[in-house]
């Protein structure tokens, strides 16, 4: 018998669990074996306390290994887990919009001055310079409702989308909006080829400095065989439902498990419930909860949502919405809709957070880079 029991293979730990140095990271490892075993913890034996056992460890790198070792009577029994330390972490958060192809139609028919004479991106302009916020649109190659796409973009805004590369990102979502659930069953290939095709256009029209890795596939959806895709890619994070929430637009109530996660299973949802991010040493990625989509949200539940964080904080947040919802001529057109949004840019920043992308580094934070 041996558990390590306050810490689970994949955990992302920070200086809000344990004793920070400019050297290491020094948690306690609290587990269970039999009263009679010797433990130890990473080679050093572990203070006991009947079937209860404790060790401190320094953690000193960015990915680390804990081993448990009981040796008793019946033989010796081992478990390791892998922990990553998020070094001098910070309060911080992505935002990121899904689903994007109205704006480029937009622009692409209208031909305005500036893409910020543009209702979508203007508006997200004005909250940057409130607030800072750095925004990725997810694009889709295609506008269904439209029959626009992404290949008669114009790259006449080159220029400007450059100009505002630091805070303006563009990434690759799905060829197209429809069929749903594109990437359910796709191929690694098919997803390979939509991938490049979404890079090649923005390179084309924007520039490669404006292309920003994935942090979710459409839908949140792939058969995690295809990571390798998107690790060679570099990709190292995505985000996902997995847990309590709508997977079809007039859903009333939250389900349980859903099928937006890339299909973990549940002790991965339940844990990102609770600790909104986790690391899946066998894909090599990061896993992440969104604590907010604005679309799905009436600016009464964002402000709920934010009341929730306050009392289990965690230094890595992601924020969301999906483009549509900005315009009047979309089914389903929020009128509030970016004010939902700017409501949320509003209060992440009252409550201490720095606007990053969680694309690069260790989700935005640079430490292990230096």
């Amino acid at each position: 018998m041996l558990e390590i029991t306050n810490i689970r293979d994949g955990a992302i730990l920070d200086c809000h669990d344990g004793v920070e140095t400019e050297d290491y990271l020094e948690i306690k490892v609290e587990g269970i074996a039999a009263s009679q075993a010797e433990v130890l913890v990473n080679g050093q034996p572990a203070d006991r306390v009947d079937r209860l056992f404790s060790a401190k460890v320094r953690l000193t790198q960015k990915v680390n290994t804990i081993t448990a070792l009981a040796d008793d009577a019946f033989g010796v029994v081992t478990q390791t887990i892998t922990v990553i330390w998020d070094k001098k972490s910070f309060k911080r958060y992505n935002f990121f919009f899904d689903d994007c192809s109205f704006f480029l139609r937009a622009i692409g028919t209208t031909r305005p001055k500036s893409i910020f004479d543009e209702m979508f991106l203007g508006r997200l302009q004005k909250i940057h310079q409130k607030f800072g916020t750095k925004f990725t649109l997810n694009l889709f190659g295609h506008d269904d409702h439209h029959d626009y796409s992404i290949t008669d973009f114009p790259e006449d805004y080159k220029a400007e989308f450059l100009a505002n590369a630091d805070w303006l990102k563009m990434s690759f979502h799905a060829k197209s909006e429809f069929p749903d659930r594109p990437y359910q069953n796709a191929t690694a290939e098919t997803l390979a080829e939509d991938y490049d095709f979404i890079y090649g256009q923005v390179c084309r029209f924007a520039g490669q400095e404006c292309f920003m890795r994935p942090l979710v596939i459409h839908w949140g959806m792939t058969n995690p065989e295809n990571f390798k895709v998107l690790r060679e890619r570099g990709v190292r994070l995505l985000t996902g439902g997995f847990i309590d929430c709508a997977t079809r637009i007039g859903e009333t109530h939250a389900c349980s498990i859903t099928d937006i996660g890339y299909h973990y299973e549940k002790d991965y949802a339940v844990y990102l419930r609770d600790k909104r991010r986790i690391y899946d040493r066998h894909q090599d990625m990061l896993l992440m909860t969104n604590l907010v989509c604005c679309n799905l949200c009436p600016q009464d539940r964002i402000q709920q949502k934010f009341e929730k964080l306050a009392q289990n904080p965690c230094d890595t947040i992601s924020l969301m919405s999906h483009e549509q919802y900005s315009y009047p001529d979309y089914f389903n057109y929020l009128p509030d809709h970016l004010d939902r949004v700017e409501l949320a840019c509003r209060l992440i920043t009252e409550a201490g957070y720095n606007p990053v992308y969680f694309a690069e580094h260790l989700a935005g934070n640079d430490a292990w880079d230096k």
